[in-house]
């Protein structure tokens, strides 16, 4: 997932193509080398460099990305799976009712991500022609929202 969000940075990078390109190959390296040394430090710092590269690629666009949505979501998964990894000790069989409610967990923060992404995205695409007010206005709703869906889990 950290390799697809890397790859899409370069792919539709600017004129920092080497920057995101550096970012995407580092944050990629990084996660690895954090696998297989069993390091769970490393995940945050990957995520980081692959989303500073993201953020690098672009650099100099006028225009929302659609797909930052979907990119922030890798980003999650990419770092939730890693974890998930390195926690894993093969000498400890785990349950499969276990594997699914952790599996579907997943899936479930990835689904709502996607959805707090595009909320954000859209506050963000109405921003640019409605103005700054408008804009917080939408940010401070969107955290809201989040507010009042982590609050409801938190309680359940």
């Amino acid at each position: 997932m950290l390799g697809a969000a890397a790859v899409y940075a370069v792919s539709t990078a600017g004129r920092l193509e080497p920057a995101a390109l550096a970012g995407g190959a580092l944050g990629v390296v990084l996660l690895a080398v954090g696998i297989a040394l069993r390091w769970p430090a490393t995940v945050p710092w990957a995520v980081l460099l692959t989303g500073a590269g993201y953020l690098a690629g672009r650099e100099g666009r006028s225009l929302v990305d659609g797909w930052a949505a979907a990119v922030g979501v890798m980003l999650l998964v990419a770092a939730e799976l890693a974890t998930w990894s390195i926690e894993h000790d093969a000498r400890i069989r785990s349950e499969r009712a276990l594997l699914v409610r952790r599996s579907a967990t997943l899936a479930g923060l990835a689904c709502v991500a996607l959805l707090v992404n595009f909320l954000l995205l859209a506050t963000a695409a109405v921003a640019a022609s409605a103005g700054v007010v408008l804009a917080a206005i939408g940010v401070a709703a969107a955290v809201g929202a989040v507010a009042v869906v982590l609050r409801l889990v938190a309680a359940s």
